[in-house]
């Protein structure tokens, strides 16, 4: 984008006399006084013409002070572009504008505008019709002669354009003063395609002009150049470009021009439009924290698609970033609802005068990751003493208008000459997909559940455990799911066999291992059946500062951990463990399975510490039945591999496959003193035999029977008979017996009363004999609690967030799911919900139908446990982030109904196995309560 231009006082002069011109020569026919019989004022920041006057209160120049009183003083205006203008809603005036008769151009500007703004009265459709007619005119390649034309034709002012006498700004302020629209000429300071990162403001090279228009009372800026030429690109001359993001295309964003409508310097938001503009008069920046321009010199260069994007900077504000050696790392914010749409890359150039010999790879010394999914940070280091230009660009992955591309974001300036080291190693190559969970692993079905970021920084011992969640239908045991781990630094190499992976219950888990201290790439790959080769689907950056060194996994265990097609096939089940990975202290491991029909299978143990005949000495083998059971035993700390063959005539096949991570339990030295007590179990009790030696055995008996089998009645009972014997040496025996009455009694108390939701039990001095009750019972509490806390902040919610969940027309998938289970639990059935139309009803309800009303009034301990079921499985495919990233008033529904499912869950966790989750009505249940449930909830959606 370029600078204004700056025109002499000669020229200043004719623009006033054109305007003079054509108010009193005869071309202004009387066409034009039906539109404007009085044409409006003149304003700029400088003194256009001699005769201009100067207005304190409006900062600028006025052609005249007569008559301004009326004329508000510039002044940050109360709503922003998207308050008041939607370009689709304009498209019949950008029409207008398109369409205009070429054989205007030799016509007076009084006719060109009287046809623009016929027939409408706001200012926004004049504005906007005059601005689009200028950004139509491709003035370069307009057919203009060389000899000034005639000075009443509009023709005269675009060439005068086209040869530097005159400039935009001031045809945007000649069309509005003959439309009757208060727009001023602003000028001062760009910041457009003449300027490098950080340089010094030239007055004469950076000049530039722009202005502000009156609309619907309040100042509006527009700039009609920069919203009709687009150029840009780094100054070839200067810098060389050494590395360009995997999908930046390596003519995309060369200087170029080209004229079309640029919406960006429309009604412009203050705020953007100080990033790039520094008027002279500070007023006239429409801001409240009006900018210096020392800061704007040194403020952070932030483009246009900063702000088409909706991101915050975090850090750094300054444009100049010097480094002593240490990394420097830059910060956005992206927004929630559409971070997981947005994509980043980077153009790094270094100055050429500092370039010899062999140059590094210096993409390889940035990192760009999403620390959150809405936050993105990039780390940059330097090999050597030099001065980089980083251009970070980007772009909304689902616009497709065919002119759409990467974009400029910020561009900065990177000093390292101050330097202490160029001992820098570089980072793992960035992979295309770039770092961390993003769209590639959505659209493979993943969702991270561990690792949210595009870095992870392991314990102090390198190990770490990576899980997903699959959110479809897929058979994940049938997908080949790699991992892949490679060392970074100036040789990188793949390093084999740290990394082992398994699917268990929905979910894939990767267990990883960095061999020692630095920095690792981690690469997903998933390969579905007729891909030509794997897709790499996420990746992560592991910066390791462990202190020991890690052993791999055994050789030859890159498949999938854990039960194979065969086991399944041959219908064997693994009794003791069906995870395929498992930690253990214990020094001898047993594993046994229920093998049907005349099957031969056999156990292979492997391992860097294990050899062919020790393998055999370390397993045992037991057949009872159908039940086959394998003894294990490790001879050392560290990683063992375990295979299950069986041979069914066919040969040997892989059946099951463990890794096992042995670690001996370490013994405990400590004083007598110094051992804590240990905590009784829920049912352990003191040695009665002792206790009670003088009571007659009969009663010693009934008194221990009824202790050990927790029967408060008849130890009672056995009380009373034992005090009825009137012996003396019985006192202290009865004493302890009433002790292990109370806690009896205090213990069902507690279970009833946290079944009940509520505490009546008291608690007395029994709190140390009864830890697990008491920790339940809090426990509970502390539930009871969160679901209130889930509940409020549904209750809190406003009707505009409400109505924003109901305005959807097509909702995305995660809002109707939650929505679905929310009105699950709340009495309706899918069929009905799956409609959103009937949703929408629901949620439009008021009075006691009202949906947060009905959350208010609902009763946990009255949701059946297969409705509960079904709402979980409703919104399992779905993470808070996802949820959230779309809708925040859904991703608070969601939250509410996960914590009342997770509730409901917990207190069933004896019969949830056998309970089939619901959400249709057309299956039958056979709970009692579900008939009242439905019967009091049900909202009609008539």
């Amino acid at each position: 984008m370029g600078s204004g231009t700056s025109i002499d006082n000669k020229h200043d002069k004719n623009f006033l006399e054109d305007v003079e011109a054509q108010k009193q020569n005869g071309t202004v026919k009387s066409g034009f006084q039906k539109v404007a019989p009085d044409l409006g004022r003149l304003l700029a920041t400088y003194q256009l013409v001699p005769t201009f006057e100067r207005s304190d209160r409006h900062h600028c120049f006025i052609d005249s002070l007569e008559n301004i009183d009326n004329l508000p003083a510039p002044l940050p205006p109360p709503t922003t572009k998207q308050q008041i203008f939607d370009v689709s809603k304009y498209s019949h005036v950008d029409d207008r504008a398109l369409k205009a008769p070429k054989g205007l151009h030799k016509q007076p500007l009084s006719a060109l505008v009287e046809y623009l703004i016929n027939g409408y009265n706001d200012d926004l459709s004049k504005v906007r019709v005059i601005y689009r007619w200028i950004t139509a005119q491709p003035i370069d390649q307009l057919n203009i002669p060389k000899r000034e034309p005639s000075q009443s034709h509009t023709l005269f002012q675009l060439w005068r354009i086209k040869h530097r006498k005159g400039n935009y700004a001031q045809l945007v302020s000649l069309l509005c003063r003959f439309a009757q629209l208060p727009c001023i000429i602003i000028h001062g300071k760009l910041k457009g395609s003449t300027y490098d990162v950080g340089e010094h403001l030239d007055d004469d090279q950076h000049y530039g002009e722009w202005n502000a228009v009156l609309v619907d009372g309040y100042w509006r800026f527009i700039n009609a150049y920069w919203g009709t030429c687009a150029e840009g690109g780094s100054d070839e001359t200067q810098w060389e470009c050494v590395d360009k993001g995997d999908e930046v295309k390596g003519d995309s964003l060369n200087k170029q021009l080209f004229y079309a409508c640029d919406e960006n310097y429309f009604l412009t938001e203050p705020d953007q439009m100080i990033s790039t503009h520094f008027p002279t008069e500070p007023a006239w920046q429409l801001k409240t924290d009006v900018v210096t321009e020392e800061q704007f010199q040194t403020q952070a260069f932030l483009k246009d698609r900063f702000y088409n994007l909706h991101m915050k900077l975090e850090f750094p504000k300054i444009c100049i970033v010097k480094s002593a050696g240490e990394e420097i790392e830059l910060q956005f914010q992206l927004p929630e609802d559409q971070a997981i749409n947005l994509d980043f890359q980077y153009l790094l150039f270094r100055l050429k005068s500092a370039s010899s010999g062999n140059l590094p790879r210096y993409d390889r010394y940035v990192f760009l990751q999403r620390k959150k999914p809405h936050i993105l940070h990039i780390r940059v280091r330097s090999p050597v003493k030099d001065i980089f230009r980083f251009e970070l660009v980007g772009k909304d992955v689902t616009i497709t208008d065919p002119g759409y591309d990467y974009d400029w974001v910020a561009v900065y300036k990177f000093d390292f000459t101050g330097s202490t080291t160029t001992d820098v190693d570089a980072f793992p190559e960035c992979p295309v997909i770039g770092w961390g969970p993003g769209r590639a692993a959505v659209e493979c079905g993943m969702a991270p559940m561990s690792h949210f970021g595009g870095e992870i920084l392991p314990a102090n011992d390198g190990k770490l455990e990576i899980k997903f969640s699959t959110v479809n239908d897929k058979d994940w045991n049938k997908m080949d799911i790699k991992g892949q781990l490679i060392r970074g630094g100036s040789a990188p190499e793949e390093v084999s066999d740290h990394i082992v992976h398994r699917v268990e219950n929905g979910d894939i888990i990767f267990n990883l291992t960095t061999p020692k201290k630095g920095e690792y790439a981690f690469k997903v790959y998933a390969n579905e059946e007729g891909d030509r080769e794997p897709k790499n689907v996420c990746n992560y950056l592991i910066t390791s500062n462990q202190k020991q060194e890690n052993t791999p996994f055994p050789r030859n265990f890159s498949e999938c951990l854990g039960e194979k097609e065969a086991f399944r096939a041959m219908g064997l089940k693994a009794l003791t463990h069906q995870s395929g990975y498992i930690e253990t202290g214990d020094e001898e491991l047993e594993i046994a399975f229920q093998k049907i029909g005349d099957i031969d299978l056999s156990l292979n143990l492997s391992g860097s510490l294990i050899h062919a005949e020790m393998a055999k000495r370390l397993i045992s083998e037991e057949v009872n039945g159908d039940k086959i059971t394998y003894k294990i035993r490790f001879p050392g700390n560290g990683n063992y591999g375990l295979r299950l063959m069986g041979n069914r005539g066919q040969g040997n096949e892989v059946m099951y496959e463990y890794v096992v991570n042995y670690k001996q339990k370490k013994q405990k030295h400590k004083p007598r003193e110094e051992k804590p007590p240990p905590e009784p179990e829920p049912t352990q009790q003191p040695e009665i035999s002792s206790k009670f030696k003088d009571v007659p055995n009969d009663l010693r008996k009934k008194i221990k029977r009824a202790i050990e089998d927790q029967n408060d009645v008849e130890l009672e009972m056995a009380i009373e008979d034992l005090k009825s014997l009137g012996l003396p040496t019985a006192q202290k025996d009865i004493e302890t017996a009433e002790i292990e009455l109370g806690v009896m009694k205090t213990r069902r108390e507690l279970n009833e009363a946290t079944e009940k939701q509520y505490l009546k039990a008291k608690r007395g001095s029994y709190d140390k004999r009864l830890p697990t009750e008491m920790a339940l019972a809090k426990a509970m509490l502390e539930r009871l609690r969160n679901i209130t806390k889930l509940m409020h902040a549904v209750l809190s919610l406003d009707q505009k967030t409400i109505a924003e969940i109901k305005g959807y027309q097509n909702p995305p998938p995660a809002v109707h799911r939650v929505m679905m289970a929310t009105l699950l639990i709340l009495g309706h059935w899918e069929e009905e919900t799956e409609e959103w139309r009937n949703v929408q009803i629901a949620l439009g309800k008021m009075g006691k139908d009202a949906i947060k009303r009905k959350i208010q009034e609902l009763k946990i301990d009255e949701i059946p446990v297969d409705v509960a079921l079904g709402a979980r499985d409703l919104i399992r495919d779905f993470t808070l982030d996802q949820v959230r990233m779309v809708s925040a008033g859904g991703a608070t529904f969601y939250v509410w109904v996960k914590g009342l499912t997770e509730e409901i869950c917990q207190r069933n966790s004896e019969i949830i196995k056998d309970i089939r989750p619901r959400t249709s009505r057309r299956r039958r249940s056979t709970m009692m309560s579900e008939k009242s449930f439905y019967s009091e909830r049900t909202m009609s959606f008539n």
